[in-house]
């Protein structure tokens, strides 16, 4: 078997694993570092394999992009105030990769089986590579791993009766671009889930004249929040989570010494700013289900959310179409169906409600296993580098002290909606016993802290997921570098990480704050933690007013990494004087 000696190796493709070589390379030209990309094509949610037919950004056009390398309308098939198509979005990465050096620096259709961990603590990665159509396996020695492999690339799949019966393609929404030729072939298709992927394939068929059947779990969480891009009297729904005067209304741990600790304890810490928080969400909140309509058409009402915005987290869509999605629905073309599905049989999806379904395919929108699809030996290892697994604690020694902790601070928090409201209650839930990811700054575990040869990008949510990507490739490349100062004991390292990754759980039960960081109104916070952290300012507005007033872009984190290596040169500079 070939073995191949790599310093840094990168798991992952996406946005992460892009621009954490582009961050390694700006800094360290010569760096021997390498991406391995499972898929034969870049992008990670945006690889061409995937780009199923009206995928779009949430954003428009100017909130997701690289600070360093914008979304220019005469480069790129975009307009002002668009939506990105997931077309455009692949090329703009892929030109991001040629412009910054980091496309020659990938290894396309390579899959990751297992990591293992030597003697020498450096990294046996073992992995396939298609050749020629033939595959081939090698190992790769690194002294330092990065896992850039998000959390859209595992699919899950669900487990029901009889679906080898079905006689029809069944297939979940990471497979609708190999399944388009239905949008000109089928005649019906039962689309099952409420993601916002769920929303854009129920919106692609039934635009494409195919008769669709919507089913939404009825032991699930039902629709998720979805928005006009406009809120608020013409405001953009995405700059309102990066307005810093508006963060201040959301309950966060994040960014505790910003400077703003006055303002937040006003709001949180008596019982009149608490009633003023509540009276800003339930005006969101209404104002959104308003806009929506919902209680205009029957068919509309089945789409009102189950629970308040204020527990949904990221899991929260805007309406990136071209043309009115409800129109459909008034229409008839597409019908919704609360309920589970019991079981299959030929063409047909059999309900818990007891009402049967035909048609000629079954597209599942059911969501993604939040862990790495590779094998960790021993299996302990992923445990012990903060990742998710089966064999993992849901809770630690610390959880009690850090609950009683958040709930003083956050009273609001105690108080937890039921998210699955239409379940049968006579029925035992399924209990998902995995573990959440324990990652300090959601980035490395503190069992391996020292050792500074392993971090996690992209194990988080945000709705800024380019810039976000920036500031964490910077902060784990000055943390394996040994620059960035961890001053923390272990057990203090230990004890934050968990106090974080319960926080998210409280936050964010319609979210996925119980498994991963899910990160909306957190996300600037998040940013001037990790800036704080690099020594670097994360108020970079010109003056206190625009300071809190004006929206965060990726635009204002423009050239961070220069200003960081200038940084660091000053800094050595004086180091050398003061040794002279």
């Amino acid at each position: 078997m070939d073995l191949e000696h790599i310093e840094i190796v990168v798991v992952g493709a996406g946005v992460f694993g892009l621009t954490v070589v582009k961050t390694y390379l700006e800094v360290h030209p010569n760096a021997s570092i390498t991406i391995l990309e499972s898929s034969n094509s870049l992008g990670g949610t945006w690889a061409s394999d995937r780009l199923y037919p009206e995928l779009r950004t949430n954003s428009l056009l100017g909130a997701y992009e690289n600070p360093d390398f914008p979304m220019m309308p005469g480069d790129f098939d975009i307009k002002p105030r668009d939506h990105v198509p997931g077309t455009v979005m692949h090329e703009y990465l892929v030109q991001f990769a040629k412009t910054f050096g980091v496309l020659e620096k990938i290894q396309f259709d390579t899959k990751v089986e297992e990591v293992e961990q030597g003697a020498d603590d450096r990294w046996i990665i073992s992995v396939t590579r298609l050749e020629n159509g033939e595959q081939k396996s090698k190992k790769i020695v690194a002294d330092k791993l990065i896992l850039a492999t998000g959390l859209t690339g595992n699919p899950n799949m669900p487990q029901i009766s009889g679906a080898s019966n079905f006689d029809g393609p069944i297939y979940h929404s990471r497979e609708f671009a190999q399944n388009k030729g239905l949008l000109k072939t089928a005649k019906n298709v039962i689309v099952y889930g409420a993601s916002k992927s769920g929303w854009d394939a129920v919106y692609a068929y039934a635009s494409a004249g195919v008769q669709v059947e919507w089913v939404m779990r009825e032991s699930g969480r039902g629709p998720g929040w979805m928005t006009p891009m406009w809120v608020m009297g013409g405001k953009r729904l995405e700059y309102l989570a990066f307005t810093r005067y508006l963060t201040w209304f959301n309950p966060m741990i994040w960014g505790a010494n910003d400077g703003y600790g006055f303002w937040k304890r006003i709001l949180h810490g008596n019982f009149v700013g608490r009633w003023i928080v509540n009276k800003f969400w339930r005006l969101l909140e209404k104002e959104i289900l308003d806009l929506n309509q919902f209680d205009s058409h029957r068919e509309m009402g089945k789409l009102k959310p189950w629970s308040g915005s204020f527990w949904s987290g990221t899991n929260l869509g805007i309406h990136n179409y071209p043309t009115d999605f409800y129109e459909h629905v008034r229409k008839g073309t597409v019908r919704i169906y609360h309920g589970d599905i019991a079981s299959i049989s030929s063409h047909t999806v059999h309900l818990s409600t007891g009402e049967t379904l035909k048609g000629d395919a079954l597209h599942c929108s059911t969501g993604w296993k939040h862990m790495p699809s590779m094998k960790f030996s021993p299996p302990s290892l992923a445990i012990e580098l903060g990742l998710p697994g089966d064999d993992g604690p849901s809770s630690s020694d610390y959880t009690s002290k850090i609950d009683a902790e958040i709930m003083s601070r956050f009273p609001v928090l105690k108080d937890q909606p039921n998210m699955t409201p239409k379940r049968d209650p006579g029925k035992i839930p399924v209990q998902d016993k995995s573990a959440p990811y324990r990652l300090y700054r959601c980035m490395i575990p503190p069992a391996h802290a020292d050792t500074r040869k392993f971090a996690m990008a992209g194990a988080i949510l945000t709705f800024q997921h380019p810039a976000v990507a920036q500031i964490q490739a910077l902060w784990i490349l000055a943390y394996l570098d040994g620059i960035l100062p961890l001053e923390k004991s272990m057990e203090e390292l230990q004890y934050e990480t968990e106090k974080f990754a319960r926080f998210g759980r409280w936050r964010s039960p319609g979210g996925y704050g119980g498994k991963f960081q899910d990160l909306a109104f957190e996300t600037i916070p998040y940013i001037d933690d990790l800036l704080g952290d690099l020594g670097l300012k994360f108020k970079r507005k010109d003056g206190w007013l625009k300071e809190i007033t004006e929206p965060y872009l990726p635009g204002d984190y423009k050239g961070i990494v220069g200003e960081w290596a200038e940084m660091r040169k000053e800094q050595e500079r004086t180091e050398g004087l003061v040794e002279g």
